[in-house]
């Protein structure tokens, strides 16, 4: 072939190559994802006391803590980012409802849902509050249905999004009891949301609420989806979860590197499992804010109580590959977000159809009290408290010797305003499950295996079983790194590990919640009561229960 020709044909195909090159080079697109969690039906902006979010002072850039959340300011800072990426989608990742204040309880929730459906959420992962009162109510409210007898909140017509539980399965069947994921349009964008449960759901729930359900890995549910995904024409792919991580002490909302060097949990370990077709990961649980890259895709998280908005942003291409992926945890403060007129007016028709169970009195308290366990002890004043008045309430009924708090159960401090009385609201804001008292024989030894089994490990934060007065022991690491008790007492007495014991302990923990598997092995099971009725008659009995009930108990040496 002459040297001219090929010359020509050898231009040709590049030209023509360069062409092609061009034609199939995909255009960018950018894709913003809104994101909340755990709300846990906190509508009003003051609950009785606001949540603080800690934010750089906007005129001297000194950190300071500032009133944030509230469903109406929520509304407000919603709209404003919406109003900036008009195509943004709005996600949240569980537990929207369960573990309410009473402005919300009182009446099923409906009221969160009501004004979740204001705020344009596309979908939201099932999370495990959400089946507090068992997966038939809130499919109840996920249709908009009115209860056993009447729709508590006037006009409820649900949430008008749906709940996703990919890996929420029948447990004879293995089929999914909730849809598993949503397809939406985003602009140009077809994007897919699957979403999943924590797999330890059946941990921190009671045993009755999730009879007949299984929960499936999230990570092995999720990548199972992707072919179905891919074949519903999605080009964009978000795995929105409420699982999460918790970030070491000093650790902002944002990290402008995305490094987060102190986060832990298990969304580390399900973020290298997932398929790298999934664009990011939305998480939730662990009522942490943060913005991370694990394996370099971004994995976010926005607080809880509607004190924080994630806005995550994407640039794309046609084939749904990030290019680049930023995120920024939004503070909702109160002062920044003037409340949404519609729903400060939602707020006050629940606060007004409350009101009377919201204000009853119970005591004047000298002080309050926290929730939070202080170095060297494993107990705090709260769930000493707790504890406390649920031994008491027992032994009107019969003999009891220990009674245990779980710290998971304690939801707020008891905040108390001088020479104004403790009401309802107050203590239901502490204990919002309603959990029944019962009485359960246990040996000495059963006794002792429990304490050991619930000691932290390694770096772990204490999240020890909260003891009644009765029950005083020491602790330490040992130089393996395994934790140790030292001297137990109950009444006084070297714990007998021969003897049996009557325990008092919520109906979640005599379930195996919290990973207590040794109370179910209670004996002669008896139901006591309520835990929150417990707590009233303890307050309005003992004007000194809050100094009895100080720190000390536990020890580590």
């Amino acid at each position: 072939m002459p040297l001219h020709t090929l010359t020509r044909l050898s231009t040709a195909a590049l030209l023509v190559a360069a062409l092609t090159g061009c034609a199939t080079t995909p255009p960018t697109t950018e894709l913003t994802l809104l994101s909340i969690n755990d709300f846990h039906g906190n509508l009003q902006a003051s609950k009785p006391t606001p949540l603080m979010a800690r934010v750089p002072d906007a005129a001297t850039g000194e950190i300071k803590a500032q009133p944030a959340g509230g469903v109406a300011h929520l509304a407000t800072a919603l709209s404003a980012l919406k109003a900036q990426h008009p195509d943004a989608l709005v996600v949240a990742g569980g537990d929207l409802i369960g573990a309410s204040p009473l402005i919300s309880s009182l009446l099923r929730d409906e009221p969160t849902l009501s004004a979740m459906s204001e705020l344009g959420i596309a979908a939201s992962a099932l999370g495990n509050h959400e089946l507090d009162a068992g997966l038939p109510e809130l499919l109840r409210k996920a249709r908009g249905e009115c209860g056993p007898t009447e729709c508590l909140w006037p006009g409820f017509k649900g949430p008008g999004f749906p709940y996703l539980g990919a890996n929420v399965l029948d447990a004879k069947t293995g089929q999914p009891l909730l849809p598993t994921h949503i397809i939406k349009q985003a602009g140009p964008l077809k994007v897919a949301i699957a979403g999943v449960a924590t797999l330890e759901t059946p941990r921190v729930i009671v045993a009755r609420a999730i009879q007949g359900i299984r929960f499936a890995d999230e990570a092995d549910t999720l990548n199972a989806l992707v072919p179905q995904l891919k074949a519903e024409g999605a080009q964009v792919l978000v795995a929105v979860m409420h699982e999460g991580g918790v970030q070491g002490p000093g650790a902002g909302a944002n990290d402008a590197s995305y490094a987060c060097p102190t986060l832990t949990g298990r969304v580390h370990e399900i973020a290298k499992r997932l398929d790298p077709a999934y664009a990011i990961v939305i998480g939730g649980h662990t009522h942490q804010a943060y913005t991370c890259k694990i394996n370099g895709r971004l994995v976010v998280q926005a607080g809880s109580y509607g004190g924080w908005i994630t806005e995550s942003r994407l640039r794309v291409n046609a084939r749904g590959e990030v290019l680049e992926a930023t995120a920024v945890n939004h503070p909702v403060l109160q002062s920044a977000f003037a409340p949404n007129a519609a729903l400060a007016e939602l707020v006050a028709r629940a606060a007004a159809l409350t009101e009377a169970a919201r204000n009853k009195p119970v005591a004047t308290l000298p002080q309050g009290a926290t929730r939070n366990a202080r170095a060297p002890h494993g107990d705090s004043t709260l769930g000493n408290l707790i504890a406390d008045s649920q031994l008491a309430y027992a032994r009107k009924q019969g003999p009891a010797d220990v009674a245990f708090m779980n710290p998971g159960g304690i939801r707020a401090d008891l905040s108390v305003e001088p020479g104004k009385p403790t009401t309802m609201s107050d203590l239901l804001a502490i204990q919002p499950f309603g959990n029944d008292i019962v009485a359960v024989t246990l040996s000495g030894q059963q006794l002792r295996d429990i304490l050991l089994r619930q000691l932290p490990k390694g770096d772990a934060a204490p999240r020890m079983l909260q003891p009644s007065g009765t029950l005083r022991y020491r602790w330490h690491t040992g130089d393996d790194g395994t934790p140790q008790l030292d001297e137990v007492t109950l009444s006084g007495q070297p714990l007998d590990l021969q003897r049996d014991y009557r325990v008092i302990i919520n109906n979640f923990l005599s379930e195996g919640g919290d990973a207590q598997t040794g109370f179910k092995h209670g004996r002669d099971r008896t139901l006591i009561g309520t835990d929150i009725d417990a707590l009233v008659e303890w307050l309005r009995d003992q004007p000194t229960a809050l100094q009895q009930a100080a720190p000390g108990r536990i020890v580590k040496r």
